[in-house]
């Protein structure tokens, strides 16, 4: 019977927590602002935008200052809207600026998540920066002969002289890269078993949730907008496996589809993931 890759297994297992999760520096509070005149609306902004900043030294005070405030969140946000109409907002900025106004408590919900998910962050990084460092598989995919670092990798001169490409040309270089590259397998360990590929797409995601975390606790506008090229290749290659790799047992067949619904992959394949389905409900070894 089939097993686990186990060189495959200790590189793409999720590295327990070994640092501290101390924060070294508090995020100082916002300056109180006056922005509409109104003075309730004025405080309960402010209150917001500390509770925004998902820094455990303010939280308790900010859901406390709260309490106190007379305005309540649904006239609080009627007012800032008023007021970003006044001053040339247009609706989808006005609604766009308002988002979450009439629910602090799920702002201070939002903000725990936050705080946990950024002590993960530093639990298992050290820091916030050390996050972005590549991590060893990111290296053995980067000592490849195949790598490719090139952004214009397959572009013609000509496409090169104008600077961009059309969506066709795109998707056909995508292919061409891909298929040179074959998902690393020339440096990665390859899967083994359709745990050993859920495993290692766990990980991808893991990894792009805590340099998103990170990011965004660094002040980057977007967090982390996305991997390197190379990590979506290899996924591309993954999603072939998830086809074509038989379950080995009737329990990791569930267990797989269980993450693969879960996980929403099968709307970005062709069929809805269909060719995942049927081999998940294929025969097993055993």
């Amino acid at each position: 019977m089939r097993t686990d890759n186990t060189e495959h297994k200790a590189l793409f297992t999720i590295p327990t927590a070994a640092h501290c999760t101390i924060l070294a520096n508090i995020k100082p509070l916002p300056e109180q602002r006056k922005i509409t005149g109104h003075k309730q609306t004025d405080a309960y902004l402010w209150v917001l935008e500390v509770i925004r900043l998902n820094e455990p030294e303010h939280l308790d005070a900010a859901e406390a200052a709260l309490e106190k405030i007379k305005i309540s969140p649904k006239d609080a946000e009627k007012r800032y809207s008023s007021y970003l109409l006044a001053n040339g907002a247009d609706p989808f900025q006005v609604a766009f600026g308002t988002i979450g106004m009439d629910n602090p408590a799920r702002a201070i919900e939002a903000a725990r998540e936050n705080i946990k998910k950024a002590a993960a962050v530093r639990a298992q990084f050290g820091s916030y920066e050390t996050a972005f460092d590549d991590v060893e598989a990111e290296l053995v995919i980067k000592s490849s002969p195949k790598f490719i670092d090139n952004y214009d990798w397959g572009w013609t001169a000509a496409e090169l002289e104008s600077g961009h490409i059309g969506g066709g040309r795109m998707t056909e270089i995508d292919d061409q890269r891909r298929a040179f590259v074959d998902g690393y397998r020339d440096a990665l360990p390859d899967p083994h078993t359709l745990s050993d590929v859920v495993r290692e797409f766990v990980y991808w995601d893991w990894l792009y949730q805590a340099r998103n975390t990170a990011g965004k606790e660094l002040g980057y506008e977007f967090g982390y907008s996305e991997h390197h090229r190379s990590v979506y290749d290899r996924e591309f290659y993954l999603d072939k496996l998830l086809a074509t790799i038989p379950p080995v047992t009737r329990a990791e067949a569930v267990e797989v589809c269980h993450w693969f619904l879960e996980s929403g992959k099968g709307e970005y394949m062709e069929d809805d993931g269909a060719a995942v389905i049927i081999n998940l409900v294929g025969e097993c070894e055993q």
